[in-house]
């Protein structure tokens, strides 16, 4: 009974330092992105003494420093050389961890650093167990990888324990703050920590008086152990770990992956489930089981993305699991001479680090600058990192296979007691059965009157403000504050590294109780979406020809009538709306200036109006809003000679077009300039009023505002102005 009392309390332990960890790396990436983009723009700005009291504000020197001490941090496992031989080194590090975790949240200005102290005392841990407990190398980021699923589903893929104001109801009577809760269960686990170093401190003392003891077999991890650990640690914080992130890869409902892939997570902590994988592995040469391994996961990455419905989704749910057994062969066990595990731990880390980058070009390689020789070259290598996503995978899955093609004589899947069996398949259906409840979608609230509908157009800047502060929840009460029925949504982001993971879509839409539906650009995470409370019939969605970043258009079928019982509402047909993102013009394209003939905008115009002219035209009969961030201005021949095909079309209407120009402004530069590139054209459409947010709760969301019109849902209908 003590030795199970003792593996319990250990296993809560590392679970919890593994959830830590997990979700520092998660926060910490996002916060270095977010301080150095503002760091960035705060460089440009003319007056520096305008930006007080503005959210999100970094300088330079402060993200330096933070970028130094992240980096001194990043080091702690080297500690692991010196205090590996003290069993009182593990509650050492968990205390690192937990002093970061709280900081992060209750010291002003010191998210980065405490992150910093979680992943580098993370880090520690993680050498130290492979030393001292090697068993539990592999449960302990499996159960932080179940946990962070667990607390992302609770709050729609968002997750707020890093939000020291943000509470939890409590049986539904108190209501509690992250700057409490956190706090608290650091000290508790430190106190846990302290609870199971004295059970091993008195279990080793027993032992050793026993007749033929021989010392407990350590743990190292190597290099390739440690490169694996980064690619693994990458493949779960970029897609597989993130049920919103596979099922946009697969194409697939969301709700309906969660289940599956928390399940897929936690089944490789049963150890029959293990054992039936030795003895699966066992069947196959020693010479070719670790290339077998990568081949599989190679597939199933390939067809998870390759492919839609519900065989890509299994396919990267399978491909978790396999990812979850693969750590078992990370860790060799052993009485070595000397113990460098934490050193080599430190190559996971620079891993992760060199996959990470490599995954935030595949997005932005667009706005990479050029650089002066003789390093001209590197401009045009990481611009090349386009449509690279599926490669990263790829390459991350060899990686983190390397250790099983290395090992050809050992097979370190083992079975266990039937006792810790039972536990560990109560855990795996609980979480299942949690991920089926907690991920269901809420109701939809409908309009308050489907007659009068008001939309509008935002651009999310992926879920930043203009110097990037997150925006989600201020994005989401602007929202409510306008009224908005339809949403048209730019820069939208559903699962990268640097926007923490979220589904900004889905998170939006389920906080303002919506229906929605998104359309990427870029790696299937980023694009465009749109949120409505009127009934969604169809969508689909084009790329537009691009050059430099992907430019794309969505369209939407809307029911409004659906919502009445309108009896002069039998011919008038679905309402259509349009949601389009299109690229910047450039000056000059490898020291050459651009003619206009082969600008982006051009042809991506064009393509989206000739994809319109070919469902509506030649009558133009149909209800149509047509809008997104089009990076042009009214003097713009795009905007003066608006066509169909060849046709000009009179019943397209700019409800902006009678506003003052400095009314009708929507994107709002850090150099102090302004211009209007978000619009919103009605066709066929009553219009009742016309207004660009420009408040200032509008002015710290984003560096777009959102341009809102208000329409009867047809002819003959009088709504309020």
């Amino acid at each position: 009974m003590s030795q199970l009392r003792r593996d319990f309390f250990r296993a809560i332990e590392a679970g919890t330092i593994g959830l830590f960890f997990i979700q520092a790396i998660r926060y910490g990436f996002m916060m270095v992105y977010a301080h150095a983009s503002s760091a960035d723009l705060v460089q440009r700005v003319p007056d520096l003494d305008a930006l007080a009291g503005v959210p999100g504000v970094v300088e330079q020197a402060t993200f330096q420093r933070e970028l130094a001490v992240l980096v001194a941090l990043l080091f702690l496992p080297v500690l692991a050389l010196v205090i590996r031989r003290w069993r009182i080194s593990l509650p050492f590090a968990v205390m690192l961890v937990a002093l970061g975790r709280s900081m992060a949240l209750q010291v002003p200005d010191f998210e980065v650093p405490g992150a910093a102290l979680c992943v580098g005392g993370g880090l520690l841990y993680l050498a130290l167990t492979a030393i001292w407990r090697p068993a539990l190398f592999g449960p302990t980021l499996l159960l932080g990888l179940t946990g962070d699923q667990i607390i992302r589903a609770l709050d729609h893929t968002y997750d707020r324990t890093w939000q020291g104001d943000y509470a939890v109801s409590i049986a539904g009577r108190v209501d509690l703050e992250m700057g409490l809760i956190i706090p608290a269960v650091s000290i508790a686990l430190i106190l846990l920590s302290l609870l199971v170093w004295s059970l091993e401190r008195r279990q080793a003392a027993v032992e050793q008086q026993q007749e033929g003891y021989s010392p407990p077999l350590q743990g190292t991890l190597n290099v390739w152990g440690a490169l694996a650990l980064g690619a693994i640690l990458y493949l779960e914080l970029a897609l597989l770990g993130l049920p919103n992130a596979v099922a946009h890869w697969a194409d697939t409902d969301y709700a309906g992956i969660v289940p599956w892939l928390l399940g897929a997570t936690a089944l490789p902590l049963v150890p029959e489930v293990r054992d039936v994988a030795r003895r699966f592995a066992g069947m196959f040469d020693g010479a070719w089981r670790g290339w077998l391994w990568a081949l599989l996961l190679g597939i199933l990455l390939v067809v998870g993305r390759r492919y839609d419905g519900i065989v890509a989704g299994l396919a990267l749910v399978f491909a978790q699991f396999m990812v979850g057994l693969t750590l078992w062969w990370l860790v060799q066990t052993g009485l070595p001479r000397r113990n460098f595990t934490g050193l080599t731990i430190l190559f996971s880390a620079a891993s992760f680090g060199i996959l990470a980058l490599g995954d935030y070009f595949t997005y932005d390689y667009a706005y990479v600058r050029d650089i002066a020789a003789p390093y001209e070259n590197v401009g045009d290598f990481l611009r090349s990192f386009r449509d690279m996503g599926l490669g990263l995978a790829l390459i991350a899955a060899f990686v983190l296979s390397i250790p099983m093609i290395l090992a050809r004589r050992r097979i370190p899947w083992r079975g266990d007691r039937p006792i810790t069996t039972l536990a560990a398949l109560a855990l795996v259906v609980a979480v299942s059965l949690a991920g089926t409840s907690i991920a269901s979608p809420e109701a939809v609230r409908r309009p308050l009157n489907a007659d009068c509908l008001r939309a509008a157009t935002f651009n999310l800047h992926g879920g930043f403000s203009q110097f990037f502060d997150t925006n989600l929840e201020r994005a989401a009460q602007l929202m409510e504050l306008n009224g908005v029925d339809i949403v048209l949504l730019q820069e939208v982001e559903t699962g990268r590294l640097s926007s923490f993971g979220v589904d900004q879509a889905m998170w939006l839409a389920r906080r303002l109780d919506m229906e929605w539906t998104f359309f990427p650009q870029n790696e299937e995470l980023q694009g465009l979406a749109v949120l409505s409370r009127v009934p969604i019939q169809d969508a689909e969605g084009l790329l537009l020809p691009s050059e430099g970043n992907q430019a794309g258009v969505m369209h939407v079928t809307l029911a409004p009538e659906r919502l009445t019982a309108d009896p002069l509402a039998g011919d008038v047909g679905d309402l259509h709306v349009y949601n389009a993102w299109l690229g910047f013009r450039v000056a000059e394209r490898d020291g050459v200036p651009v003619p206009e003939g082969e600008q982006d905008q051009n042809r991506q115009m064009q393509t989206l109006l000739n994809w319109v002219a070919a469902r509506h035209g030649p009558d133009f009969t149909d209800r149509i809003l047509l809008g997104g961030t089009f990076n042009y201005g009214p003097d713009s021949p795009l905007y003066g000679v608006l066509r169909l095909g060849e046709m000009e079309n009179p019943a397209i209407k700019d409800p902006f077009a009678g506003l003052r120009a400095e009314d009708a402004l929507t994107v709002f530069l850090v150099d102090g300039t302004a211009a209007r590139y978000d619009y919103l054209w009605t066709f066929n459409l009553p219009l009742t009023g016309a207004m660009v947010d420009q408040s200032p709760e509008a002015a710290n969301t984003s560096d777009h505002r959102s341009a809102i019109v208000a329409i009867a849902r047809r002819e003959g209908i009088t709504c309020p102005p």
